[in-house]
This record gives C-alpha cells, sequence and structure tokens, in this order.
C-alpha cells in the first residue's frame, strides 16, 4: 500500500512538470482578446520567456513556428504567430513564465489605417513607396516642424508658402502630411500651402516640373460650379491628370449641411419654398462662431437669374431681423451664380436662411446650399460632395471609422448631373502626433494618397487610369451591396502580393497564393501557414519524417499523427519501434489498427519491459510480468523511468498510474 501511495506522488510530480506555463495576465487577455476575435491569426507576436529549460522550450517554441531573437540571462525574446500562443502555453514547462515587453509608450504615432488598408503587408514586403513623389496642397501646416522632429514627417522635404501669407493657420494640412508619410514612409513628399484656386494652379504646375506623380486635396471648394465636374478647378485636375498626376481628393463633410432643389415660390412672394409652406431653412449656431453659408445656382458661367442670400435672427415673417446678406447682381449683363455670407451670430440658437430671386422675369433654375459647418434645417444629402470631388480626373474618398461603418457626415454622390462619385472609401478617426482622432474625409484621402504611392513604386510604369483602378478593383465592399454613393466601390484594401485577393480576403497576404488554399480551415492559408493541417507538428518537421502535412492522420489509422509521433514524451526522438508509427497503419503488424489494437505497439523498453531490473533486454517475457507483479505487491520500489514502462492502461493513452490493469494487459500479451 505503501509503495502505491510512492507511485501516486510520483505521478503526481511528473503530472504537474507537465501542465502548462505561466502566462502574464496582459499576455493571458492579448490571447483571450484575439479567441474574441478570430482575425489577423498570422500576426507575430513578441513574447518574453523566462525559463530553467531553454534548450527544451526553445525546441517547442520552434515547433510551433516561433523564432528566437534575442537572449539575456534566462530570458529569451522570441516572435510567434499568435494563434499559436494557446498551444505554446500548453507545451512550455510549468515553471517558465512568458508575458508580453513590459508596458512602453511610443513618442510618435502611426496611423491605424496603415493596418486596416493593407499598407503594412506593402511595408512587410519592403515595399515604403520609395523613389514616388507626393504632393500634399493643403490650408496651412503648423507644427510641421515639430512633427519633423519627432519623425512623424521625414526630415527632408520641399514645403512652398504660394499665400504670403506663413505656413501656419492650420495644422490640418500637417496631420494630412503625417497620415500620407505613414502610409508611403520611404516617399518623397512636397509640400503646399494655398488659398486661392490660382495659388492651387501654380502648385500644382511646379509639383508637375518636380515630377509628383500624386496630389492629395483634402480641401473643398464651394461655388466654383454647379457640382458636375465642370469648371476651373476641375481644369486644374485635368491637366495633372493628362501630366500622369493621380489626383486624390476628398468627398467632403457636408452630407446633413447641404441643400439641393428647384427654386419653387408657389405663394408668389419671390422667396424660394424648402418645403411646403416654408420660406426659409435653418441653421443652429454658437455665439460668437463664424458659419459660411454658399448659395449657387445652375446657370454656369454667367447668369441672368439673380437670386439674393440673407440671415434673419428670427422666423422671417414673425419679427425676425436680417442681421447678413449677399446681394451680387447677376442681372444685365449677367454675373457669376454665387453668393456667400460669413456671419458671427451675436447669440446661440436657431437662424434663419431665406433665398429670393429678384425678378419674376428671369428663369427659376437648380439651386444649392451649404453651410460649411453646421447641419441644416431641411437637408438633402444626396449630391453633397464638394469640388473638386466632382471631378472625372479626381479619385474622390469617402470616410469610414475605423470598423468600416459609413460616418454620417461623410458627402454623398453622385454629382448634380449623375457622375458616380466617390471612387472609393477609407479610414479615418486615426491617430497623428497632433489629433487623438483625426476625423473626416480630409482623413481618409491621404490614406488613398499613400496607398496609391505603394501601388506605384510596386509598378512604377502605371498610369493615373492604372493606378485608380487598382485601388477600385481591390476595394472591400463595406456598405451596400456593389457600389453605393457613400463609400463608392468599398473601402480600400491592397494585394501586396498581387495574387488577385486583397487584404481583406487573403488569408495570407504576403505570399502570393490566388487559391487561398487552407487545408485546416484556420484563416491562414497554406502558403503562410507553419502547420498546414493543424495537427501540432510543424510542416517542416513533418517534412522531415515522411508524414503528410496536409493529413492529420497520414497512416488513416485513427490516431493523429502528434500523439503516434509523440507517444514516448518526445517528438525529437521518433524512431519506428519505439513510438507508434505514423507511416503505419499497423504498426506491430498484428492485423489490427493501431487506434483498435489492444496492444498496438511493439513491446520494448518503452512499453512492457521491466527486466533485468534497470537494465530492460528488448523482449517481452515471464521476467517482466514477475517484476510488474512485485511492483504491484510493493516488494519493489520503481524509478519514473520504470513506471513509465509498465504504465500500459487504457491502452491508447496511458493514464499515469500503475494497477492491476496495467499488469493484466502485460498478461494478456503473454498470452497471444
Amino acid at each position: 500500500m505503501l509503495s502505491v501511495q510512492c507511485v501516486s506522488i510520483a505521478y503526481a510530480a511528473r503530472e504537474a512538470q507537465s501542465s502548462s506555463a505561466h502566462f502574464s495576465s496582459r499576455l493571458q487577455h492579448k490571447v483571450n482578446n484575439f479567441m474574441g476575435k478570430h482575425s489577423k491569426k498570422h500576426e507575430l507576436v513578441t513574447v518574453i520567456i523566462e525559463s530553467d529549460f531553454e534548450n527544451e522550450d526553445l525546441s517547442e517554441v520552434g515547433r510551433l513556428g516561433g523564432v528566437p531573437r534575442y537572449k539575456s540571462g534566462k530570458q529569451y525574446e522570441v516572435q510567434i504567430p499568435i494563434n499559436k500562443l494557446t498551444k505554446l502555453k500548453n507545451k512550455l514547462k510549468h515553471s517558465t513564465q512568458a508575458r508580453l515587453p513590459y508596458p512602453h509608450k511610443p513618442l510618435s504615432v502611426v496611423t491605424q489605417g496603415v493596418e486596416i488598408s493593407g499598407a503594412g503587408d506593402m511595408h512587410a514586403l519592403a515595399n515604403n513607396g520609395t523613389g514616388v513623389k507626393i504632393g500634399v496642397i493643403d490650408l496651412g501646416f503648423t507644427s510641421y516642424v515639430s512633427s519633423q522632429n519627432a519623425g512623424e514627417l521625414p526630415s527632408s522635404l520641399t514645403i512652398t508658402d504660394y499665400t504670403n501669407k506663413g505656413l501656419d493657420g492650420t495644422n490640418h494640412g500637417t496631420n494630412v502630411a503625417e497620415i500620407v508619410h505613414d502610409m508611403a514612409p520611404g516617399a518623397e513628399l512636397y509640400l503646399a500651402k494655398v488659398g486661392s484656386t490660382l495659388q492651387l494652379q501654380q502648385a500644382m504646375l511646379d509639383m508637375q516640373a518636380a515630377g509628383v506623380k500624386i496630389i492629395n486635396h483634402s480641401v473643398a471648394w464651394f461655388g466654383t460650379n454647379f457640382y458636375d465636374g465642370s469648371g476651373g478647378v476641375c481644369d486644374i485636375t485635368d491637366q495633372a491628370e493628362s501630366s500622369g498626376i493621380l489626383w486624390v481628393n476628398a468627398m467632403g463633410n457636408s452630407r446633413t449641411a447641404h441643400y439641393l432643389g428647384s427654386f419653387a415660390d408657389n405663394d408668389s412672394n419671390l422667396q424660394h419654398e424648402f418645403s411646403v409652406g416654408q420660406n426659409y431653412n435653418t441653421v443652429n449656431l454658437t455665439q460668437d462662431r463664424d458659419v459660411t453659408i454658399v448659395l449657387n445656382w445652375d446657370d454656369y458661367p454667367r447668369s441672368r437669374t439673380d437670386y439674393n442670400l440673407y440671415m434673419y435672427d428670427g422666423i422671417p415673417a414673425s419679427g425676425g431681423s436680417i442681421v447678413m446678406s449677399s446681394e451680387d447682381s447677376q442681372s444685365g449683363s449677367g454675373g457669376f451664380p454665387y453668393e456667400a455670407m460669413t456671419y458671427t451670430p451675436a447669440f446661440t440658437g436657431a437662424h434663419y436662411i431665406v433665398v429670393t430671386k429678384k425678378s419674376t422675369s428671369t428663369a427659376s433654375v437648380p439651386l444649392t446650399l451649404f453651410s460649411l459647418e453646421p447641419a441644416l434645417g431641411v437637408q438633402v444629402t444626396s449630391s453633397s460632395l464638394v469640388q473638386p470631388a466632382d471631378c472625372s480626373s479626381v479619385l474622390s474618398v469617402g470616410a469610414v471609422d475605423l470598423n468600416d461603418n459609413v460616418e454620417w457626415f461623410s458627402s454623398e454622390g453622385p454629382t448634380t448631373n449623375g457622375i458616380s462619385k466617390p471612387d472609393v472609401a477609407a479610414t479615418d478617426r486615426t491617430v497623428t502626433s497632433l489629433s487623438g482622432s483625426f476625423a473626416g474625409t480630409s482623413g481618409s484621402s491621404p490614406h488613398v494618397a499613400g496607398a496609391a504611392a505603394l501601388i506605384l513604386s510596386q509598378n512604377p510604369t502605371y498610369s493615373p487610369l492604372q493606378l485608380r483602378n487598382e485601388l477600385i478593383s481591390t476595394a472591400k465592399d463595406v456598405s451596400s451591396a456593389g457600389y453605393d454613393y457613400r463609400t463608392g466601390y468599398g473601402r480600400i484594401s491592397l494585394d501586396a502580393d498581387q495574387d488577385l485577393v486583397n487584404h481583406d480576403d487573403d488569408n495570407c497576404p504576403v505570399v502570393a497564393n490566388n487559391n487561398q488554399l487552407d487545408t485546416d480551415l484556420d484563416l491562414t492559408g497554406n502558403a503562410c501557414d507553419l502547420d498546414d493541417d493543424n495537427d501540432g507538428l510543424t510542416d517542416i518537421f513533418e517534412l522531415a519524417i515522411g508524414t503528410n502535412e496536409l493529413l492529420i492522420d497520414t497512416d488513416s489509422d485513427g490516431l493523429d499523427d502528434l500523439f503516434e509521433v509523440s507517444f514516448d514524451g518526445d517528438a525529437s526522438l521518433y524512431t519506428i519501434g519505439v513510438d507508434l508509427n505514423p507511416l503505419s497503419n499497423d504498426t506491430d503488424n498484428d492485423g489490427f489498427f493501431d487506434a483498435d489494437d489492444p496492444l498496438p505497439i511493439v513491446f520494448n523498453y518503452m512499453d512492457g519491459d521491466l527486466a533485468p531490473l534497470g537494465s530492460p533486454d528488448g523482449v517481452i517475457n515471464i521476467a517482466d510480468y514477475v517484476i510488474a507483479r512485485r511492483i504491484l505487491e510493493g516488494d519493489i520500489l520503481p524509478t519514473d523511468i520504470q513506471l513509465s514502462h509498465g504504465d500500459l492502461y487504457p491502452q491508447a493513452l496511458p493514464d499515469g498510474e500503475f494497477t492491476t490493469s496495467d499488469v493484466l494487459i502485460l498478461y494478456q500479451h503473454l498470452l497471444q
């Protein structure tokens, strides 16, 4: 009885030693978070391991596809696919400690759009946009030097102030440039501050002369045309395209700050009815905060229809007073069909917008109204895009958030003459060094410009049309099925390995595998899966021993390859005759498949061979049975190795206990 207790204690010690390693709470949280999301299974995770069993634990890391990197004392750093972390925990020694690197905070930031768009795949393939020149034309670059000092912008760039007022005024352009640089860190940047369409044209011409191939313009222009792809600004983008430049432009953030309709005057008072019986629109303003309202109508380039624009501080027909107006003349020889006013409100609250026509004798043509910030009370979301997003020579970009939800403010197509816009969408609300959440289509557009630079670096002969087609054809559909006027053809998703499968759908995004073969259905394609059949044996190891890396059970005997290979407790000691043979469905050639065989393996020093005691002879006979009986009766105190030799029950997976059942199995073998 005492001996049996000793046996149990010995096995308890062995069981404790074989249980899983200790993961820190942060690392376990990462594992749990990954299991909940079921995504990015190929992502490499850096893990710090502290172990007294360095060689054994490193072997387990290697079998699971991990790569040792640095070592210090008993600590070593490894990188391992995130989907192998749970297996690693179960394989490492019990006393081994594993954790993530100590918490740390970077002094620089990288937009989340790099990974979402697949630009990270490009970077992994050593494509960072080198050789491509990108222009950023914007309204100000405050703090751009600070961004350079922080490593958020390249130390060498070209920057020009076309306004002659200094580069400051807003950090909008700096935020945009940071996103472009994150997406394509190897590209050369040309930054330009403009304040008029003439300056815009000159900036484009100078960039053209410098060899710039992609221009990002996260700027909205109002009133220059009727948002139908015509006019002087589109002439600028057309010229850029004809010279080999892809122009990328934000769609605008005006979806709820827009109205479009034909002039209606049912009560003949020369005031436009925004809805039946309502001769005004509304806008909620904040005291001392400027607002600009823009009215224009479909009568370009010169109009004899004379509309005027007014702001009231109350309901116009109920005591409200005019506080601002725009009354340019369009009569006589004709004038520009455009009115605009900027007003600083004296109080916070509702204000009222009125549009009038000067004469009943002129035509009533369609009009559009934009508030440059607050929403309008009467809205028309359709065709709320800004210029030059309406130009056919422009790749127009809508906005989705970090979870691919369409942003409520992102301007909507089509153009007022029915041309489909936007072309694509991209992520906004990303982090820059100057903003914790750079929201708006202004943040989406530079992601597309940077992505285009990566494609051009990969395909230097591509034309603007080919770049456009590549971005469109690989986009991920994230809204209504097929093309829609909110996200176009979808959120950009690069095809870094050029296998015609985009980043979001590719189960191996950095290795070409257009067949997307995934034998074990673990969402990691065979082309980059270190264990194609997910049987716990790496493909390299299986090729070395002759098992099939695409089959869990190579010999179809009902036992997994891993079980058969590691039956003796160490897969690295694979030898036919010592282990179950994963290449034979009947290891001992007794006519029974291994899974159904009462005694599935050839008996040797690992499976019943106890005699002579301390020096087994490789033969199973009555001497082994006698020693087994003496161990059971307590006459012999066995070693752990001797116990492992005699542990035969249950037959497929011994239970770690030495009992009468083990002796009976040995006896049955002697009777065969």
